[in-house]
This record gives structure tokens, C-alpha cells and sequence, in this order.
């Protein structure tokens, strides 16, 4: 008994005694890195260098000195830190970056494709925003990313409203047309706003663009355009065959009421890739909702952006 004793006691000595050799080794070496905090409230959007072409004349022009619009609706972040990712985060957002020395963030501007919130894409016509920070373990550093229109992109101005111009015409007999309003239905800081304004018996409108039908290249094209909206709409584009005596709209989105002046961005590539023609037309077509009586939809600044 007494052996089996010695023995066990031993076991348990050179148990206990690693045991402790472990725990001490972990102390020595359990200390987290603190990370420094970045928060981003949301983008601040400047109009840039970037001039657009008319689309509504009979040959596009420059306009040299047309100022874009600086509206946009970036809600989301894509972060990377000295090239390596950080994550994407939901504006406003707070997040740790871990680090012990001077580097660069980098911040690119998301938006939501076609409206939907499951399709968050990094806006390629937005540049990204690049800071240069000394980490703050613990503490947080608040920072305002910029973002404008890269030099390389091409803007086609469709509408904007100004001189009591709305360039769209009803199409198919429907009984309400697009007016020009001014005052407080205007989008912020500019002179006017297309306004479709329906009301029982007429519940519909739908409007269109032929008076001056555009191009639309090959690659990457979105329009953006601002919205504030009582009832739901529709848009969409007429592919313009050269071999087609008549052709008809392909709705591409359907937009629900909004609160206030909202800003989208309509992906319109897939379908010109699948429909290529020599011009296209822009549709927008209203509707009252079930039990509505009267509604309006207010739009400006409907551009096409490609690169």
C-alpha cells in the first residue's frame, strides 16, 4: 500500500505541477489585443468633376457647366485595412480594427441594386475613401468618408425638370400626363420636379420617354434617380429595333410609397445584354392602391450613369 501510495502521490505532484506550468504559460500570454474603434456615420457625397450629356437633344452635348446633383443613398460600407478586409457594415456602424501601428482604411460606398436590401452592391461609379489613422486602443475614432462619381463615368442626363420641361408624354391613351411642379414638392436645392398626380377615376398613368429615345452602350449601366412617392410605380425600358415595326415596355422593378425624397438605382445592363437595340425608352408607369383615392409620385434627376 504504502508503494501504491508513493506512486500515486507522485502522479499527482507531476499532474498538479504541469497543471501550473500550463495556467502559467497562459497568463503569460492571454493578453487580447485592444483594438482601436472606427465609427462611420455616412457618406458625404460631392458632386465632383464629372459633367453630363444631354440625352434629350437631337444629338447629345456636353454640358460643361451643369452641375450634378450630390444626392445618393450609400447605406453601406465595404472596410479594409492595409488591403485586407474588415468587413461590411450597415450605416451607421461602429467597428474594431485591431492594429499596432499606422495604416490606411479603406471605406467603399454600397448601395442597394433594384431597391433590394438583400442585393447590396459596391456602386463601381462611386470612388472609395482612403484614411490614414494612428491607432487609439480603447478609445473611438469618428470618421466621414468622401465619395463622388469617378472620372471615368459617363452621365446621360434623361431629366431634371428645370424650365417646365418634363420630356415624357403619356403613352396609350392614359389620361394623365407628367406636369413640372415647383415650390415645396421640389427636390431639395433644385428648381423643379416631374409630378404625376392621379386621382379616382383615373387610378393609372403610364409615361414615357420617346420623345427622345437614347443609347444605352455596352458594360455596366444603372439609372439613378430621386423619388418621393404616395404610390407604388414601375419602370422600365423599350428596346428600339431596327427590325421591329413596334415593340413594348419590359418592366425591370416595381417601387413601393416612400417617406420622403428617396434616391434609386436601377440596373439596366441585364436587360440590354439580352434586348440590344439601336436606342431605348424609358417607361414609368403609377397606380393607385386598392381604396385610394388620390396619390402622387415625384421624380428628378433621372440619369443614365455608365463607364
Amino acid at each position: 500500500m504504502s508503494d501504491i501510495y508513493q506512486k500515486t502521490k507522485g502522479l499527482i505532484l507531476v499532474l498538479l505541477g504541469c497543471s501550473l506550468f500550463w495556467q502559467g504559460c497562459n497568463s503569460n500570454n492571454s493578453a487580447t489585443p485592444v483594438p482601436t474603434y472606427i465609427h462611420i456615420d455616412s457618406f458625404h457625397f460631392v458632386s465632383g468633376t464629372v459633367h453630363p450629356y444631354n440625352l434629350a437633344a437631337s444629338t447629345p452635348t456636353l454640358l460643361q457647366n451643369y452641375v450634378l446633383t450630390n444626392s445618393h443613398q450609400t447605406n453601406v460600407a465595404w472596410v479594409y485595412y492595409n488591403d485586407n478586409p474588415v468587413g461590411i457594415f450597415d450605416l451607421p456602424a461602429t467597428f474594431p480594427v485591431i492594429t499596432n501601428g499606422t495604416g490606411v482604411l479603406k471605406v467603399f460606398p454600397g448601395v442597394a441594386a433594384d431597391g433590394e436590401n438583400n442585393d447590396i452592391i459596391n456602386y463601381l461609379f462611386y470612388q472609395s475613401d482612403t484614411f490614414t489613422f494612428v491607432p487609439q486602443p480603447g478609445k473611438t475614432i469618428v470618421h466621414e468618408p468622401i465619395t463622388t462619381y469617378n472620372t471615368g463615368d459617363v452621365v446621360g442626363l434623361i431629366a431634371d425638370f428645370e424650365n417646365g420641361k418634363s420630356n415624357f408624354g403619356a403613352w396609350g391613351g392614359t389620361p394623365v400626363s407628367m406636369t413640372v411642379v415647383h415650390g415645396d414638392s421640389v427636390f431639395s436645392g433644385f428648381g423643379g420636379s416631374g409630378c404625376i398626380a392621379l386621382s379616382a377615376p383615373n387610378a393609372d398613368s403610364t409615361i414615357d420617354s420617346s420623345s427622345f429615345s437614347f443609347a444605352i452602350p455596352s458594360g455596366t449601366a444603372y439609372i439613378e434617380f430621386d423619388y418621393n412617392s404616395t404610390v407604388p410605380f414601375y419602370v422600365g425600358l423599350q428596346a428600339n429595333l431596327s427590325n421591329v415595326v413596334s415593340s413594348f415596355p419590359y418592366y425591370l422593378t416595381g417601387i413601393y410609397p416612400s417617406t420622403g425624397w428617396q434616391k434609386f438605382y436601377l440596373e439596366v445592363d441585364g436587360f440590354t445584354a439580352s434586348a440590344q437595340a439601336t436606342s431605348y425608352t424609358l417607361f414609368i408607369k403609377a397606380n393607385l392602391l386598392p381604396g385610394q383615392t388620390s396619390g402622387r409620385l415625384l421624380l428628378d434627376n433621372i440619369q443614365l450613369i455608365t463607364n
